[in-house]
């Protein structure tokens, strides 16, 4: 079984609802994970480790990882199937 789709975003960030929207119009399975930007999770330890920019979103999907919304949803129109070409 494919892991799912981790999608680290706090809902405030427009660049992070992006992310969540593109992904729920296009059936991608995918966990959402909250990094609450106003309590400073973002620069926290375990999450520098994962994305060292500190910044939301941020996917990981397996052992890729991917920061930047614009990235990010090229890549998920490009290898997720059914997503519609734009």
């Amino acid at each position: 079984m494919a892991a799912v789709l981790k999608v680290y975003a706090d809902r405030l960030s427009q660049p992070s609802r992006a992310i969540i929207i593109f992904c729920k119009v296009n059936r991608i399975d995918f966990q959402e994970l909250t990094v609450d930007l106003a309590k400073g999770q973002h620069r926290a330890h375990e999450f520098t480790k994962i994305n060292p920019m500190a910044q939301v979103p941020t996917i990981v999907d397996g052992r890729f990882k991917l920061f930047e919304s614009h990235a990010i949803l090229r890549y998920l129109a490009t290898v997720f199937p059914g997503v519609p070409h734009h």
